[in-house]
Formats: C-alpha cells, structure tokens, sequence
C-alpha cells in the first residue's frame, strides 16, 4: 500500500450529521432575527468553523461572529451533537484499513471537545487516534489539525498520508501541508465530481 496513515474528515465524510447541523442552525436563524435558510441552504454552509461562516457568508464583524458561534455550539451540543448515523459502507472501510495497518486519525471543524465526545459516541475512536478539533479561538485552520494529526502519527514521509474529505476546504487543507487528497461526493459538499469521490468501490460496497 502507498498509503499508511488516513486522516478523516468527520461532517459529510464519516458522518451524515444533517439533520443535527439543520436544527442547530434553524433555531439559531430564530434566535438571532434572522430570515431562515431552506435545508439544502444550511447544508451549503457545512464545512468551515461557524465564525467563518458567520463572518463570510452573512458578513458578522468578528466579535459578532464569535458570539453568535458560542450559542450556535452550546445549543449545538445539548440538544443535536449525536444527530447523525454513518454513511453506507464507512464502518467497513475504517475496519478494513485498520486491519491493513494503517493509521488514522480526525480532522474536523468541529470544537475539539465536541469532536472527542462525538467520535466517542459512535465508536469512531476505536479506529482513529488522535481526533483533532477546532479551538475556542477559531485561530486553528484546517490544515493546522492535519498538521497535528501528522505530527502525532510520527508520519516522516508526508507522500504515504492522505486525508479523505467532502469539501474544497478539506482539499485546500490538505494541499497546504503537503498530502494526498480524496474528495467523496456523498457528503454535504463536491456533488457529481468524479475525480474526487475515488474511493474504492470494493471497499465501499
């Protein structure tokens, strides 16, 4: 095998999280003032930290954005962080690459301790170590977390890591620091691109 560490994405990619991240942000849509977004909108969002998305796509300052994200991911994690089921097939690709050695490991958006408690929740952890999150601050990036986790893997040779995303952002990331990527197109971001959603099918079905 080329590869011998897997970094994994967690919302679009080993989780579908939807229905949690779409009531999370429909009631904070109420508690703000805000129009509301349909469902397929709310899932365009997916992706980014909720400062960023507060502050890109609806223009918050910064301050605001910060506020509105403390509330977004309280309500979040008491009322819909377990909101989610596996994609088809995703259990039998995390056992089979760790049958075949391989290291793997989380790079989410989410805050960290939420990425702890909900890779804890479905059994993600007794495949992936370590799981990396956002922090309070927002001042991690995408490509910072595959960075810790390449780090803490003691990966020397970045040609045999990979990271396994849903979004151009997770494709960015993993540009920047230098690894292989590949984009599934059954999560919340690339839609009917091909070249990204290369998987293969024998450890899909």
């Amino acid at each position: 095998m080329k590869y011998q560490y897997v970094i994994w994405d967690v919302d679009g990619t080993l989780l579908d999280t939807r229905e949690g991240l779409i009531s999370a942000y429909k009631w904070f849509f109420e508690q703000w003032n805000m129009s509301p977004l349909s469902d397929d909108d709310i899932l365009k969002l997916i992706g980014p930290t909720p400062v960023t998305i507060f502050t890109e796509h609806f223009g918050f300052s910064l301050d605001d954005a910060r506020k509105a994200s403390d509330l977004f991911r309280t309500r979040y994690k008491e009322h819909d962080l377990f909101k989610g089921k596996f994609y088809d097939g995703i259990v039998s690709v995390l056992e089979t690459f760790q049958k075949m050695g391989m290291k793997q490991a989380v790079a989410t958006n989410k805050r960290s301790d939420y990425a702890v408690l909900i890779c804890q929740h479905f059994g993600i952890d007794k495949f992936c170590s370590p799981i990396h999150g956002a922090d309070n601050e927002n001042k991690l990036t995408k490509a910072d977390l595959i960075q810790k986790c390449l780090t803490d893997l003691k990966c020397n040779d970045l040609s045999k890591a990979i990271m396994i995303g849903d979004t151009v952002g997770d494709k960015v990331a993993a540009e920047k620091t230098g690894i292989d990527f590949i984009g599934v197109n059954y999560g919340f971001g690339f839609k009917g691109i091909d070249k990204y959603a290369n998987i293969p099918t024998d450890l899909i079905d």
